[in-house]
């Protein structure tokens, strides 16, 4: 559709040109033949029929132009046609726009969301690094005293360690494991050696499982009324820890079920190993415990996990409370209050656990950081999201209905050109119908001009043969000049209905030229005569002079309009 309309208007600006060209054309022709040189230009280098076929080329060459236009006017051009076309053009751009500007503002959103997306990204990545790098440098200051403490209290006889030194130290340097909430260290005690070992300490082995089933408030813990650990093949009691976290001196970490599988799983790997998050003693809050085993120091590298078991001496863990140690964490970064950052253990997926924050939010975006806590068998991840929910994509909406807005506009500017241009065709048909009608009405006043002056001719014609007659017959001087004077005026009526006649030639383009000699006394005579009666009667003279040389006449309608008023 819109490329005939395309060819529908290149043929209009085609005709436009071609009549631009003509009417160029006709002007210069018109020039030539006024000033007398088309003719002797066209005798010379066309000669008559040279002339009459370029006349009739040109008309052909016409005809056809205006079947051209009227072809367009008809099949393209047409009012009903255009404006039907029109429309539906004007409807798919508006609609297309209307899509495109959408479009738009859908990508800009996305964009706009990406960026958030990455932002979110980018604060959540910076958060997780942070509290990854920390933890390690707790995990690897911890593993450091492991090695210590297998050095002075189990290679030294006596120990060069006691609590009151184990305390001291570990509050020293407690800066350099930042994430860390206490310390302690459970020695390996086996069945065989409980009895000694309980009078050596001056205190009796107790029981943690107890405290998990029933936890109690901080200000109502006593370890003293704690229940003695069961029999079992081993025990793990705390005999070194941090002053912060002295409570759980005496207790049997192999009671407690997460701790005993920790503890396990640390002397049987040689690594760090980390519990699950569960409530810690005296706190009541959510923390875990890394636990590295203490091995005799002829240990080989490449050992079996049986040696490792063999050979452990005791567990060394650090607690981590979560909750105040990520929140310590998130006051360093200027920007903590933006995003709320979840802390899980998903090592379960069906069921993670939530080791700090809260899940409210009014955003739904959520970025996930994996966190890597040097513990294979554990899983961790932070989760963050905005506080807020995302702005309105302003720049996006302002940018797609100023682009839908222009383009309405430029719609509207094209819908008027074409309502203008649509006007003036109009204009100007109504324009050629009405000079059509005129041309009609002028043909037909020149067919009934001559017509009539035709039938005037003929009766005219026998009044002068009957005035002739009458010439010759026997009449006075006054007689003989009324007759001539009728007969002058006769011949004057005949003469203007010839000049009626040469009219309707000249607008029918068939009027020929002639020359001819007349007397200009007796053409003078004649007209003077014509008004002799009224001359007289309201007493002017009228003179006329003359010569007697004849002249070449002026042509008949100019005679008349310089001899009649």
């Amino acid at each position: 559709m819109s490329l005939l309309h395309v060819f529908g208007f290149g043929l209009k600006v085609g005709h436009l040109l071609w009549m631009l060209c003509c009417w160029i054309a006709s002007m210069i022709s018109m020039n030539w033949f006024i000033n007398g040189e088309f003719k002797d230009a066209k005798a010379g280098l066309l000669g008559d029929s040279g002339s009459k076929m370029w006349f009739k080329c040109w008309d052909k060459i016409s005809s056809y132009s205006f079947k051209i236009h009227h072809h367009y006017y008809q099949y393209i051009g047409s009012k009903t046609l255009g404006k039907t076309w029109w429309r539906k053009l004007l409807f798919s751009w508006v609609i297309v726009w209307t899509v495109a500007s959408i479009w738009i503002f859908c990508y800009m959103s996305s964009q706009a969301t990406e960026k958030r997306k990455e932002t979110l990204a980018s604060m959540c990545d910076e958060r997780a690094r942070m509290l990854q790098d920390q933890f390690n440098v707790s995990m690897n200051h911890i593993q450091a005293m492991s090695i210590l403490i297998s050095t002075f209290h189990h290679g030294k006889h006596p120990s060069a360690i006691d609590q009151r030194t184990f305390a001291r130290y570990t509050e020293r340097t407690a800066f350099e494991r930042p994430l860390t909430s206490g310390v302690a260290y459970a020695v390996r005690v086996l069945h065989s050696e409980r009895e000694q070992f309980e009078k050596q300490q001056g205190w009796t082995i107790k029981r943690m499982d107890t405290l998990e089933k029933n936890p109690v408030h901080k200000d109502d813990y006593n370890p003293d009324l704690l229940e003695p650990s069961p029999i079992q093949e081993e025990y793990a009691p705390v005999i070194f820890a941090q002053d912060i976290i002295s409570h759980v001196v005496s207790i049997d970490m192999l009671s407690g079920k997460e701790d005993r599988e920790n503890v396990l799983r640390a002397r049987k790997s040689g690594k760090g190993v980390l519990t699950a998050p569960f409530r810690l003693l005296k706190t009541n809050r959510l923390g875990v415990i890394l636990t590295f085993a203490v091995y005799k120091g002829d240990l080989p590298s490449n050992a079996t996990p049986n040696e490792r078991i063999q050979a452990t001496d005791g567990y060394l863990g650090g607690v981590f409370d979560i909750e105040s140690l990520v929140e310590k964490l998130l006051q360093q970064l200027a920007s903590k209050q933006t995003i709320l950052v979840n802390v899980l253990d998903t090592t379960n997926q069906s069921h993670p656990i939530s080791m700090y924050g809260s899940n409210a939010s009014d955003d739904g975006l959520e970025h996930v950081s994996h966190l890597n806590f040097g513990d294979p068998f554990r899983k961790h991840e932070m989760r963050c999201r905005f506080k807020q929910k995302p702005p309105w994509p302003w720049l996006a909406i302002t940018t797609s209905i100023g682009i839908l807005v222009i383009a309405l506009l430029v719609g509207h500017i094209f819908h008027a050109t074409v309502n203008r241009i649509a006007k003036v065709e109009d204009d100007f048909h109504e324009m050629m119908e009405l000079k059509k009608k005129a041309e009609a009405a002028d043909v037909a006043k020149s067919q009934f001009l001559a017509t009539v002056s035709h039938e005037i001719r003929t009766p005219m014609n026998g009044v002068l043969g009957m005035l002739h007659m009458l010439m010759d017959t026997d009449l006075d001087v006054t007689q003989l000049d009324y007759v001539r004077t009728a007969q002058a005026s006769g011949k004057a009526l005949v003469a203007l209905i010839n000049e009626v006649l040469d009219q309707a030639k000249i607008e029918s383009g068939k009027l020929e030229l002639e020359e001819v000699q007349f007397d200009l006394r007796a053409v003078l005579d004649d007209v003077l005569s014509l008004f002799s009666g009224k001359s007289q009667d309201k007493g002017v003279e009228v003179r006329h002079l003359y010569c007697t040389d004849p002249i070449h006449p002026p042509p008949p309608l100019l005679s008349s309009f310089l001899f009649y008023p």
